[in-house]
């Protein structure tokens, strides 16, 4: 639901590969992909993706188009160097600090064991200037979910000056990596929203989603439990024992709207009467298999002849998986995938419908959208939910014109594309940061 190059399948941010080493290693092929790509060897690359890299760009063509994406924001390539890599299933994911003319990027290349690329995602872009525009009078107190443990998380909690107690927000991330910002070119939508939300008197711990801090521990077993539910529980706990710190809130992002009914209602045990509602935000009440689903037949449509047709037996194999799920054991939903996340995280995901969540929590929901946003469309966002939920549950509704995925606005018509995010000084929406604060002060 974020960070799409290109939809097919789940693959986020793809890019392309090429390159070996005398001696291969995952790390000397990661550097090779990055010297084809500013090299211009685009065939080279595509010949080297697996098949469903292939399907989701078409050609070598995608590749270019791709590169010169990332190039037309971040400048020319200068050079990588790989930080470190992680084993996860079949696959191993090299995490590459890369510099560019204007900004520097963190990339994760994935590599599956046939020595062939399968994902690239960006999972951070900075601006090589060390200014930033000053947006008030804020704290931010570094804390770590679990310190000492093998799985220590980093985070921060962002606070208006003050003594409190002043209400807060825990922040529930989108699908697949993510800093603790919502890191994705050169918007950080998770920070935007705290110092703005801390402007107008309202507090946030945000914190490295655990797919970023902790590939290395995620196995077969995966749920959402493990990414999203553990995290929001622990953060809850420091906000619960933080005297400055008063009502509390879920505020959900993309997937993390979706499953913010269900987080809320984990929170609720811990957190009592002092937990107050939920924000939810470019998010959709549907299962994570239909949004892929969804996002695939809009990819299609901008497909033709023969592309469209292997594309479309892609997405209608995915289907076939999807009615067999049923039969499937424990152990062979954890071998089997679903449009590429492992079966065993879907069906575990589809347990539970937001909906039904919410209306069994009976807290008040803020839910808002962009006009804009392609990645969730408002007719299987904001207005499914105004669809599904009854007319008098106490839920406030806001849809922003110019607003898009990424929680900023922009001119012009959507190009349905990732250049919709390539404004460097781009920024969460002001008039959404405001119209959350008053919500929030408002108590319905």
């Amino acid at each position: 639901m974020r960070k799409i190059l290109a939809t097919m399948l789940a693959i986020c941010l793809l890019m392309g590969v090429n390159g070996v080493a005398e001696e291969w290693t995952a790390d000397a092929f990661a550097i090779a992909v990055l010297d084809d790509l500013a090299n211009g060897r685009w065939e080279d690359v595509f010949a080297r993706s697996d098949t469903a890299m292939q399907a989701a760009l078409g050609s070598a063509d995608g590749y270019k188009a791709l590169w010169a994406q990332l190039t037309d924001m971040m400048g020319a390539f200068a050079e990588a160097s790989a930080e470190k890599s992680v084993q996860q299933g079949g696959f191993t994911l090299v995490h590459v600090r890369c510099a560019f003319e204007s900004m520097d990027a963190a990339l994760m290349i994935v590599v599956n064991e046939q020595r062939q690329l399968s994902g690239i995602s960006v999972l951070s872009v900075t601006a090589k200037s060390t200014e930033e525009a000053v947006l008030g009078e804020f704290v931010e107190e570094a804390i770590q979910l679990r310190p000492g443990a093998v799985d220590a998380t980093d985070g921060l909690l962002t606070l208006p000056e003050g003594s409190g107690p002043f209400p807060a927000v825990i922040m529930l991330h989108g699908s697949g990596s993510a800093d603790m910002d919502e890191a994705v070119f050169a918007n950080a939508p998770f920070r935007d929203l705290a110092r703005g939300l801390a402007e107008l008197g309202v507090a946030s711990l945000r914190y490295d989603k655990f797919t970023y801090a902790h590939p290395e521990l995620i196995g077969a077993d995966f749920t959402v439990g493990k990414e999203y539910v553990r995290d929001a529980l622990d953060a809850a706990r420091i906000l619960l024992a933080d005297a400055r710190i008063g009502e509390i809130y879920v505020l959900g992002y993309s997937m993390g709207a979706m499953l913010a009914p269900r987080v809320m209602t984990a929170l609720q045990s811990e957190a009592g009467d002092r937990l107050a509602g939920g924000v939810l935000l470019a998010g959709t009440p549907l299962h994570l298999w239909e949004v892929q689903h969804r996002q695939n037949l809009d990819a299609i449509a901008k497909l033709s002849g023969d592309e469209k047709a292997a594309a479309e037996a892609l997405v209608a194999a995915e289907l076939e998986k999807f009615g067999a799920l049923s039969q499937l054991t424990g152990e062979q939903l954890m071998a089997e995938t679903l449009f590429g996340i492992p079966a065993y995280y879907q069906v575990e995901e589809m347990s539970i419908d937001p909906v039904e969540s919410a209306l069994a929590l009976g807290l008040r929901l803020f839910i808002a959208q962009g006009a804009k946003d392609w990645q969730t469309r408002p007719e299987n966002g904001i207005e499914l939910w105004k669809a599904q939920l009854p007319e008098g549950f106490d839920a406030t509704y806001h849809l922003y014109e110019d607003m898009n995925h990424m929680l900023s606005d922009m001119e012009g018509e959507s190009t349905g594309t990732p250049s919709d995010y390539m404004d460097a000084g781009a920024r969460v929406s002001a008039e959404l940061i405001g119209d959350i604060a008053q919500w929030i002060s408002s108590k319905g």
